[in-house]
């Protein structure tokens, strides 16, 4: 996944879970122009950054890589945490 990819996907969950760039900005001590310019593409984040944007999202790596707007993702996460 290249930086771009990462910022669509990580709008879309955001979005599908209701947070706005204000609240994540409250939440995680990120700005909310450093938070739209990783959604734009333009700036990739660091590690820890992504951790605590994806905890706050309550999104895990697994997740992420998927499609929020696919029914079935939330779904297949839990059925795959209580195999």
């Amino acid at each position: 996944m290249n930086e771009s990819h990462f910022g669509r996907n990580f709008k879309k969950w955001r979005l599908h879970r209701g947070i706005t760039l204000q609240e994540l900005e409250q939440k995680t001590g990120l700005k909310k122009h450093y938070l739209f310019r990783i959604e734009r593409g333009l700036y990739k984040g660091t590690p820890n950054q992504w951790i605590r944007l994806l905890k706050e999202l309550n999104v895990s790596i697994e997740q992420f890589a998927l499609d929020p707007r696919l029914s079935n993702n939330e779904e297949l996460s839990h059925s795959k945490s209580q195999s």
